[in-house]
């Protein structure tokens, strides 16, 4: 199995159960459906240069060089083994390309997938059958060298007392004992652990096979090549089961049947892979060429060698070397045997641990989530592979050949299952949700959560080939030479065979819903393009035809765009998301050409000529046509200097030149033209090509109201497209929000057309409509006020100044500083939107505001000690350059936006001082600061079907989440009410796709981040993902303990808790406080009220749920037990501090409130545990997680003095001594 499959799985397990948006409301079914780490992980990293270096791990072991070696016995000669060896691999090269397209589109596993094949239960019955392929077991033999060379005697000193029919000895027993003792540990380690392990036995394994040649070919002497090669064939080329021919065609099916369990669950490696064609280049070539050098390498050496040992051909490395040992026990030989063993024991141990006891712990986690993880289902895996007596798999060609062949004909149908069901039945087209709902709801239940037309049309792959098997396991059985040929292509005709049924069941005998599904919803390419954004849409296309096209349009039965009537260049045509079969209405263009020159095109020529004046006619409250005004676009030359409007009755000069008796006119614009009388006098439709505020839109802005009749024709009817607006880019304007409770009803401004004019001092403001609302009380439309920015001199010299200072202490180190950032604090806190910021900073950092280059450098300037070209450069701390930062944004929030508010979210993270042993009330007003400017700017509001372009849709709601986050946790830390609350937003949940918007950095801006960051990493969404949720739920948990409402705490816990638990300890560190936090809060809401009488009364809330918590907690004293120095060093996150201290006190909480003997002792386990982490911690903590971990260590250790005099005293002194003073202690400090 490729290691990035088993590293990064565990690394993501968690965090991808947000990567799908899952109901776990449906049905108290769907327990089946969804486990820890099956769930739908979007892109993992697995690059093209990834999959050669996992099936270097994979191809290069003894398996794959048994395989060439073992095909000569039967009577082949090398050149005709080695011709199956090629045609074998690259027909499994095409399997396993194909097999892993489910996972390389959809980035879902082998379990997962088997649903949408055999049903939801039916599936059990496929990955029942990879978990027993997971038992087999083979490295004794490698131990069994080790011993040898140690000591060549090793049989004598260990006498046989093991039966002939075992096929080995006791020493080799104990070898191989040994061997799995040895791999035991090894399954412990977390797999993102072992990451540097598997990348050093590959280096080992390469460097051994290729050393083993070299050392075979050059001691072989004058004699050269034994007969197994020299040798010809005796066999008749034709004519029946003993053919060369047939031979030929067993060889090339056992060939494959030597890869066909990791063909089966290809979908477990390529599911990781960032982009679908990085797991099909990566092992186009990579495959096949380690398989084939493998078995080539197995050739030759056994070749070489074979006159060295009176011509015995020994084609299995340690019988090779056994025997070496065996003629001469010199201590070079034993020296270079040992060696030889050990890289054979670390080859094996690297491909067992995550192609056997990971793989099967992963199938086995998958069938029962309830009870097992991925740990235990591995030691359950290694506990099991020992009643397949492995050893014997490898004791001859014929019983090695007969295993690999009797695994194709099992595994070899499932597989066309597969292939047939995604590419034909399904054409590539996966409902990813239904795929984890266990109930009759999803598509892929069928009947009774079975599909009946997978094992029908896997025994017709199977049975056939039954007698052929029978006779090659059993020789006494004699059957004819038609089964035995027919078991001789046993994998090619199971594939071929059930591929082919199943498709044709599936077409006599259709599934209706899914049929449905496949009918009206993209394929797996057209998912793909959706997502990278690459149809061919135009600006002027309005933002709900850009939604639609990324797959988020509107709802089933609603218009994607607003146009009255559909025009004959439009179609109608069904799209669909992955998750939602019902098809959505969309109009695209079906010609290149713009919106813009369709809608120039269908205009008279007198329309095209005023609509290309881009000039405009204001309604009034009375509907009559008002005074046209150029505004900032064409102003005469005195209005622009005054920087007021300028206003044109009818023709030159405005009103403003006209009182003063001064020349009107506008050097700026010589094509300027004043409109005609009659088209000043009659209405014309309200913002007709009036240049909007963002610079970097172009085309025409058109809107056309339907309350206006057209001056000429209804042409013009045809289509209202709102124009494109911007809330971020308008130089020296600021956007502010306006509610229904502001100075305008916004029914009003959306009926009557007014801006605020300026006198001779004062500055003029627009109300820019972004939505026209649906005409209904309860969704009016939505207006912002574009209010010019006007500055004192003092303020822009305090701003530029403080621009300068900035700049000026970190000069030159500012590209590396941002770097840094997007290294170690973008990829746990992703508020800037990457490829935005980057372009802004490269093109001119000063126009970036100096708060937020503050920020940045701030935060980065902790990991300098990281980077050796920054080590003792600096000329500065970090609170120097936050008090710069937080000075300027004091002065830019008098004009808030994006990136004003990204500022405000950065600052909150600095780090704190080391004399704070809780949290600075400064933490908790400088998010009211941030909340505020969120709500000022008006992101507490959806803007999904606002006027504005994706990318600022998609960075409005991830800020707005963020802030949510930061205020909940700011509120928790602080004991205080959150500032928002569930009423006072309607802002849509952020999604992995919001996450992902801007994120790929161009080739221009790479120089300023690192390679791992060019790219979106899809854990980091999966984290704040999972902040977000975790964030959600302790404010649902701390209102109930507020409350003290016992109903609402009893239904935040039903599977929750338990499917929660098991998950955080693969979680990600800077997510997994947050969790545990959360749950401490739960638990405290569910076990509300914590007193005396409570403690006292077996029925109260306290007892029903203390046994819960006591052992869900354990794992949070786990995960802290598994943190390492270095681990400490990333970036946490200001509240990570509380969190640790809300986590610490509920232990000492459940300490307390025991009032069983045996909860005592378990709740003393855990601070005792606890304490002793937080010590090993501190000894070994540099000034980074000294801060972090300083204020729970006081706390822990103020008590724990206590604790072991407490537990002396049983459960009575607890109940009447520490149960109000600690109590009172752990709510004070929380």
């Amino acid at each position: 199995m490729p290691k990035a499959t088993e590293l990064e799985r565990t690394k993501l397990y968690s965090s991808t159960t947000l990567c799908n948006s899952v109901s776990f409301a449906s049905s108290r079914k769907i327990n089946i459906a969804v486990s820890n780490g099956v769930s739908s992980c979007p892109e993992a990293g697995g690059t093209p240069l990834c999959f050669p270096v996992d099936w270097l791990l994979v191809n290069c072991n003894i398996t794959t060089y048994l395989t060439g070696s073992a095909l000569i016995p039967l009577g082949l000669t090398w050149w005709q083994a080695f011709i199956c060896i090629i045609i074998g691999n690259l027909i499994a090269t095409v399997a396993v390309i194909v097999n892993s397209l489910p996972g390389s589109y959809y980035h879902i596993g082998f379990p997962v997938f088997s649903r949408a094949v055999w049903g939801m239960w039916g599936s059990q019955f496929v990955i029942w059958n990879r978990i027993f392929l997971s038992l087999a077991w083979v490295g004794g033999e490698c131990i069994y060298v080790i011993l040898l060379s140690w000591d060549p005697r090793l049989e004598s000193h260990i006498p046989n007392s093991m039966p002939i029919g075992t096929g080995m000895t006791t020493a080799q027993f104990v070898s191989y004992i040994v061997f799995s003792v040895i791999s035991l540990p090894v399954i412990w380690i977390r797999p993102h652990r072992l990451e540097m392990f598997f990348r050093f036995a590959c280096s080992i394994t390469l460097v051994f096979f290729v050393v083993l040649l070299i050392w075979a070919l050059a001691t072989m002497g004058s004699s050269g090549f034994g007969d197994t090669i020299t040798s010809g064939s005796a066999l008749s080329n034709t004519g029946g089961p003993d053919s060369v021919a047939w031979l030929m065609i067993y060889g090339i099916v056992s060939t494959i049947g030597s890869i066909a369990a990791g063909i089966l669950n290809q979908n477990d490696y390529s599911r990781f892979a960032t982009q679908p064609k990085h797991a099909i280049v990566g092992q186009a070539i990579s495959f096949p060429f380690y398989s084939i050098s493998s078995s080539l390498i197995g050739i030759l050496v056994t070749a070489a060698t074979q006159e060295r040992f009176g011509g015995e051909a020994i084609w299995n490395p340690p019988t090779l070397f056994a025997q070496l040992l065996a003629q001469d026990e010199t201590a070079g030989t034993r020296a270079a045997c040992f060696f030889a063993g050990l890289c054979l024991v670390i080859s094996q141990i690297g491909v067992n641990v995550p192609g056997n006891a990971l793989a099967g712990g992963f199938d086995l986690a998958a069938t029962f989530p309830k009870y097992l993880n991925i740990r235990r289902g591995a030691y359950i895996t290694a506990i099991f592979s020992v009643v397949v007596n492995p050893w014997r798999l490898v004791n001859t060609a014929t019983i090695f050949l007969t295993v690999l062949s009797s695994y194709s004909v099992f595994l070899a149908p499932m597989t066309g299952l597969m292939i047939s069901s995604y590419l034909v039945v399904n054409k590539s087209k996966v409902n990813v949700n239904d795929l984890y709902r266990g109930d009759s709801g999803s598509i892929y239940w069928f009947s009774y959560g079975c599909n009946w037309r997978a094992p029908v049309a896997w025994l017709v792959g199977v049975v056939p080939c039954m007698p052929g098997f029978i006779a090659a396991v059993d020789t006494s059985v004699t059957v004819n030479e038609g089964a035995i040929e027919l078991y001789s292509m046993s994998y090619i005709y199971g594939l071929l065979s059930s591929g082919l049924v199943y498709a044709l069941l599936h077409r006599y005998f259709p599934a209706r819903s899914l049929d449905a599904f496949v009918r009206d919803s993209p394929s797996a390419r057209e998912l793909q393009q959706m997502h990278e954004s690459k149809w061919d849409v135009t600006l002027a296309e309005t933002p709900e035809i850009l939604e639609v096209l990324s797959g988020h349009g509107v709802k089933s039965g609603e218009s994607a765009v607003p146009f009255k009537r559909v025009h004959r260049r439009y179609q109608r045509r069904p799209t669909a998301s992955a998750n939602f079969p019902r098809a959505t209405p969309v109009r695209r263009p079906t010609s290149s050409r713009t919106l813009d020159s369709i809608i120039i095109d269908a205009m008279p020529n007198d329309s095209r000529k005023s609509s290309q004046r881009r000039k405009s006619k204001v309604l009034s409250e009375f509907g009559q046509a008002r005074e046209s005004r150029s505004r900032k676009n064409r102003p005469c030359d005195a209005c622009r200097k005054r920087k007021t409007a300028c206003v044109i009755t009818s023709t030159p000069p405005c009103l403003f030149c006209k009182g003063r008796g001064i020349e009107c006119k506008s050097s700026a614009s010589e094509s300027f033209a004043s409109a005609s009388p009659a088209s000043a006098s009659a209405p014309a439709p309200q913002d007709v090509a009036q240049d909007g505020p963002s610079s970097h839109l172009e085309s025409p802005r058109i809107t056309l109201k339907d309350s206006v009749p057209s001056p000429r024709n209804d042409t013009l009817e045809i289509f209202r497209v709102p124009h494109m607006q911007t809330l971020e880019d308008n130089e020296n304007g600021t956007a502010h929000s306006m509610g229904p409770a502001a100075e305008q009803d916004t029914h009003f401004l959306a009926s009557f057309r007014s801006d605020v004019l300026s006198g001779p001092n004062q500055i003029d403001a627009e109300f820019i409509q972004v939505y026209e609302g649906s005409g209904y009380p309860w969704d009016p439309p939505v207006h912002f006020c574009l209010l010019q920015d006007e500055f004192t001199t003092q303020d822009n010299k305090a701003r530029e100044e403080a621009s300068g200072a900035i700049e000026e202490l970190v000069e030159p180190h500012g590209p590396t500083l941002v770097r840094l950032y997007f290294r170690h604090i973008h990829p746990v806190l992703p508020v800037l939107s990457k490829c935005r910021f980057l372009r802004q900073y490269s093109d001119d950092k000063t126009k970036l505001p100096a708060s937020l280059r503050g920020a940045v450098y701030a935060l980065a300037s902790v990991f300098g000690k990281t980077e050796p070209s920054l080590q003792g450069r600096f000329r500065f701390q970090q609170h120097a350059l936050a008090d710069l930062a937080t000075d300027s944004l004091q002065r830019e929030l008098d004009s808030p936006n994006l990136a004003k508010l990204q500022a405000s979210l950065l600052l909150l993270h600095m780090t704190p001082n080391k004399t704070d042993s809780i949290a600075h009330p400064r933490t908790w007003t400088s998010t009211a600061q941030a909340v505020a400017t969120a709500q000022m700017i008006g992101l507490h509001q959806d803007a999904g079907k606002w006027n504005l372009p994706a990318w600022e849709k998609r960075l409005r709601r991830k800020l707005w989440w963020a802030t949510y986050v930061a205020d909940v946790w700011s509120a928790v830390c602080h004991g205080n009410p959150p500032h928002i609350y569930p009423a006072s937003f309607n802002t849509s949940h952020v999604s992995m796709e919001d996450l992902r918007a801007e994120e790929s950095v161009p080739g221009d801006l790479r120089v300023l981040v690192d390679p791992d960051n060019v790219e979106f990493d899809v854990a980091t969404g999966a984290r704040f993902l999972e902040l977000v949720k975790s964030g959600a739920q302790a404010y649902a948990s701390r209102v109930t303990e507020d409350r003290g409402d016992e109903p609402r705490a009893s239904s935040l816990a039903p599977g929750r808790t338990a499917k929660l638990v098991d998950t955080a300890a693969a979680m990600s560190y800077d997510a997994s406080t947050s969790y545990y936090a959360h749950l401490a809060l739960l638990y405290r809401a569910l076990m509300n009220t914590a007193t005396k009488v409570a403690k006292a009364m077996p029925s109260s809330s306290l007892h029903l749920w203390f046994g819960t918590a006591l052992s869900d907690f354990a794992s949070f004293t786990d995960f802290m037990g598994e943190l390492t120095p270095e681990d400490l060093q990333g970036f946490w996150g200001c509240h990570a501090r509380s969190q640790l201290i809300l986590c610490g006190n509920f232990i000492v909480y459940l300490f307390v409130l025991a009032t069983e003997l045996g909860d005592v002792m378990s709740a003393f386990n855990l601070l005792e545990g606890f304490h002793d982490t937080l010590q090993r911690l501190n000894r070994q903590a540099n000034s980074i997680s000294e801060l972090l971990l300083l204020p729970v260590t006081l706390r822990i250790d103020s008590f724990f003095t206590q604790a072991a005099d407490r537990l002396r005293g049983g459960p009575a002194a607890i109940g009447t001594a520490a149960a109000t003073s600690t109590l009172g202690a752990t709510s004070n400090t929380i």
